[in-house]
């Protein structure tokens, strides 16, 4: 006799084997995030905020109450609540790489890879020509803090004298013979020092003669130089074996194990970053590696870490032309007036619930199950999926409801066609959906997706199933 069962989807995606031998874990969540609750939630779309600025890339930081974003061309703007934009750029921004941002107790400073820049009044200036060419800054005690790159260097003003650099104002993080290509101030006043093969840790010294000491170092480097990100809850980066590590003193933690095979496998690390993106009472950090190859065969490949239970998941763009996902097109994020903005090509971006596409273009929430075989050989006779309903349109004459979609692949022989049901006008508040029967199998994969602009809350599905021999 048939029963109902749970079906398990309540695991953590794994993508570290074939996903022909899962058996439990999750295969893909796309656009998507594991909830508290044990569902997932459908990752918040973009909303154009301001346009015209120019360029591929837009970098952000928040500085005196406003919104200061700098592009790849090495324009440098000022945003304010309003979405009114003004151009700082005296001199610009050059040296090809990410912008790095520091703030001072009475200026903005960057670093781009080429001379340091500063904004303290109504346009960019070179900080000063003694200063070092440098692809990272950073702002500790008074002290500003540039590293040279491709060596084991890092420079140093002496507080509050921002704009004089003594060439004999110099570090050295010889700890182990290793050239710096990243450095990061933690909230805890720690100055982290990176290269390939090693971190170093340095705190400022209330000693004239060295304002610096060293603290330790580790045996693990940061591979990809814009991956390196200290908050509160602790440092994280990319590290030569291509983990995701959190840096705990002289410890290193994977928090990638369930995803090593596919960092491995990365193609391309040129331009990763990360970066914290916290949403909806949800602890994320953002990883991508735009030039990484993907799944679809596009280029770009975002991740998002609930680092709190180390599940990860999977962020699409759209590619227009070939009509499949690609990168999604994020460059940076920056919170600021309770709101979180995102750097876009020639723009910035909103982060907001209210809508589910990317600036007009598609953003499907799929999700993929493991090859189940915990039923045996069985029956499954229905299949009830409980998701939040009633985000469709009003006008009962508009365009059809949004839909969910399913499909199924039976003994990994598959997929069928793609059955639809709708998800429901506002009032319609009931929660479950039936597909009906799906046949029989020894093993069972499902496939959920929504493409439609509407929020998705999947809670869970079961399976009225029999099992056919024992």
């Amino acid at each position: 006799m048939a029963q109902w069962a749970d079906f398990p989807w309540d695991t953590k995606m794994f993508v570290s084997s074939d996903e022909a031998i899962l058996s439990k874990a999750v295969a893909a969540v796309e656009n998507a995030y594991a909830n508290a609750a044990g569902g997932m939630s459908r990752f918040p779309g973009l909303t154009s905020f301001v346009t015209g600025l120019g360029g591929n890339r837009t970098y952000q930081t928040a500085f005196r109450g406003n919104l200061i974003a700098a592009t790849d061309q090495g324009r440098v703007y000022r945003i304010d609540r309003s979405g009114t934009v003004t151009d700082m750029t005296g001199v610009p921004l050059s040296g090809g790489k990410r912008t790095i941002f520091a703030q001072t107790d009475d200026q903005l400073v960057m670093a781009a890879g080429g001379p340091l820049l500063q904004l303290s009044g109504t346009r960019t200036k070179r900080l000063a020509p003694t200063a070092p060419e440098s692809t990272h800054v950073a702002f500790i005690d008074g002290y500003l803090v540039a590293i040279e790159p491709f060596s084991g260097r890092f420079y140093y003003c002496d507080p509050g004298e921002y704009t004089v650099w003594n060439p004999l104002s110099m570090f050295s993080a010889n700890g182990k013979p290793d050239d710096l290509n990243s450095l990061v101030v933690t909230p805890f006043r720690e100055i982290l020092l990176a290269g390939q093969d090693s971190v170093e840790q340095y705190e400022t010294f209330a000693n004239g003669n060295q304002p610096f000491a060293r603290r330790w170092t580790t045996g693990t480097g940061v591979y990809a130089p814009y991956t390196l990100l200290a908050d509160e809850t602790g440092t994280y980066g990319i590290n030569s074996r291509f983990e995701f590590a959190r840096f705990v003193g002289q410890v290193t933690e994977d928090q990638s194990a369930n995803v090593a095979l596919l960092f491995e496998r990365v193609d391309d690390w040129t331009d990763a970053w990360a970066a914290e993106c916290g949403i909806r009472g949800q602890k994320l950090i953002m990883l991508q590696m735009p030039n990484a190859s993907n799944a679809y065969g596009t280029k770009g490949l975002t991740m998002l870490l609930d680092y709190r239970n180390k599940r990860w998941s999977f962020l699409y763009g759209w590619d227009d032309v070939d009509k499949r996902p690609a990168r999604w097109p994020g460059w940076s994020i920056q919170r600021l007036w309770g709101r979180m903005f995102v750097g876009v090509q020639g723009g910035i971006a909103e982060l907001t619930d209210q809508s589910f596409q990317l600036l007009g273009k598609p953003y499907p929430f799929l999700i993929r199950s493991a090859h189940v075989d915990k039923f045996g050989a069985s029956r499954i006779d229905d299949v009830e999926v409980r998701i939040k309903r009633g985000g469709g349109p009003y006008d009962n004459d508009s365009a059809r409801m949004p839909r969910i979609g399913m499909r199924v692949n039976r003994d990994n022989m598959g997929f069928d066609q793609w059955m639809f049901e709708d998800l429901g006008r506002p009032g319609e508040r009931d929660m479950m959906i039936r597909f009906g029967s799906v046949g029989s199998a020894d093993t069972w994969q499902f496939e959920i997706a929504v493409s439609d602009n509407v929020e998705v809350e999947f809670s869970g599905m079961k399976i009225q199933v029999e099992r056919l021999s024992w």
